[in-house]
């Protein structure tokens, strides 16, 4: 066997490299749209909004992002995801550029709802991306590399804005993020093609080990979508993320402001103190992804891998959630709920490993319909948390009222977790599910 003999035998790592542009993908958009809730307050200054118009501003968003997660997710598999994205990703950075030029409140949500549906489309795609380019063996892997870049977005948005509004204006803050979505639609345009076989640098033992583990139904059948909205399992899988998102969504949106409120602390050390939960995120997902993947190497089983790992980790969030409410100082509150994030964390790839096993060919469809579920919580929770933190704040109540909801908003996913079946194939009722241990 000659040298070039041997560099065909073995796959190239292509697949890697399109993981590096979903994880910059994820960085981009989650630092575009977290870094209003560092702003906050500096723009309710400006403005003179109040928590509750906020509200609806990050309810806008959730609305665009509801309505396009399944349509995204069409465009992906009609025009392909090499051309898709790109260009949601610059529709999102020019919004991104009108959210910084206008100054009242209608506007600002007319570009915060156009924002969220370019947006939606991420992550349906990034699921089909994944179907295409990562054997079923390494998916939890690979999705908690992304699940992790999305909280690293949201953490360099908080670190960051909070530094630079100490000498810059959040305006010209916001013009400087959008570029960064603009690059990144370039560069992947031209490094990226949508199937592994149509790219230069893939050999075929690459692309022979992607299709490790497909089934010819993942490849073949048609989505049903009345079967789909039939089945438990697809209502389980939505409704998990529903009360997750509205977990999640608190540390996102109004927790710096809640810190501000309640301690008295600076914007600055607000924005800091928030990204401890987010952090904790962080390294969650990058264990969640190890364990996920070997537990069902383990056990060949996807309830265990998916479902019992998402039950366990998110019923610990909420232990940790309602435990921080029993300490005495902003510090001690962010670090407790860090903890309770880290479980969070080890779950965030569940959702994306399950989704993509009961999609198969379909899963950015999938993906898509959870995650239009999911924005239901950002449309439904953001005003109303805006109003409960207006009210604490009017009548001097007790704070630790926010926290406590969303600690059972944690539990409530949990919960639902015990319907999911990873095992059923949405949307293709003939399939009958696979034998599981």
């Amino acid at each position: 066997m000659n040298e070039n003999t041997s560099k065909q035998d073995k796959p190239t790592l292509i697949r890697y490299v399109v993981l590096a542009l979903l994880a910059l993908a994820a960085a981009s958009a989650y630092l575009t749209r977290h870094a209003l809730a560092v702003a906050n307050t500096t723009m309710q200054e400006e403005l003179h909004f109040n928590n509750e118009q906020f509200g609806y501003l990050y309810s806008a968003f959730s609305l665009g992002y509801l309505l396009f997660q399944v349509p995204g997710g069409w465009l992906g598999q009609r025009f392909g995801t090499r051309i898709t994205m790109p260009g949601l990703s610059i529709i999102w950075s020019i919004c991104t550029v009108i959210t910084a030029a206008v100054t009242s409140l209608g506007t600002m949500i007319g570009a915060r709802f156009v924002f969220g549906l370019a947006q939606a489309g991420l992550i349906p795609n990034v699921a089909k991306v994944l179907k295409d380019w990562f054997p079923i063996s390494v998916r939890g892997k690979a999705s908690s590399v992304f699940t992790m870049s999305m909280s690293i977005g949201s953490v360099i948005a908080m670190w960051l804005t909070a530094r630079l509004l100490k000498d810059h204006g959040w305006r010209e803050i916001f013009h400087a993020y959008s570029l960064i979505g603009i690059v990144w639609a370039v560069l992947f345009y031209f490094v990226f093609r949508t199937r592994p076989e149509e790219h230069s640098g893939v050999n075929a033992a690459e692309c022979t080990l992607i299709k490790v583990g497909q089934t010819e139904r993942d490849e073949a059948e048609a989505f049903n979508w009345p079967a789909a909205l039939r089945t438990g399992a697809t209502w389980a899988l939505c409704g998990q993320l529903v009360f997750k998102a509205a977990g999640y969504n608190f540390f996102v949106t109004f927790f710096p402001a809640f810190l501000e409120y309640k301690y008295g602390i600076t914007k600055s050390a607000a924005g800091m103190l928030t990204t401890w939960p987010l952090i904790g995120v962080i390294v969650g997902s990058l264990f969640g992804g190890a364990i996920i993947d070997g537990i069902y190497q383990r056990t060949g089983s996807k309830r265990k891998s998916r479902c019992g790992v998402a039950f366990v980790g998110l019923t610990l969030t909420s232990v940790f959630v309602v435990a921080s409410t029993f300490t005495d100082s902003a510090r001690a509150l962010a670090m407790v709920i860090a903890v309770g994030a880290f479980f969070s964390g080890i779950s965030m790839p569940c959702p994306w490993a399950a989704s993509i096993d009961m999609g198969g060919k379909n899963s950015g469809l999938v993906m898509g319909l959870m995650n239009s579920a999911g924005c239901l919580a950002g449309i439904c929770i953001s005003p109303f948390i805006g109003r409960l933190i207006d009210h604490i704040k009017a009548t001097n109540g007790n704070w630790d009222i926010a926290v406590l909801v969303h600690a059972g908003f944690y539990f409530m996913a949990a919960l639902l977790w015990l319907g999911v079946n990873p095992n059923k194939t949405i949307g293709q009722p003939e399939a009958k599910p696979a034998s599981d241990v």
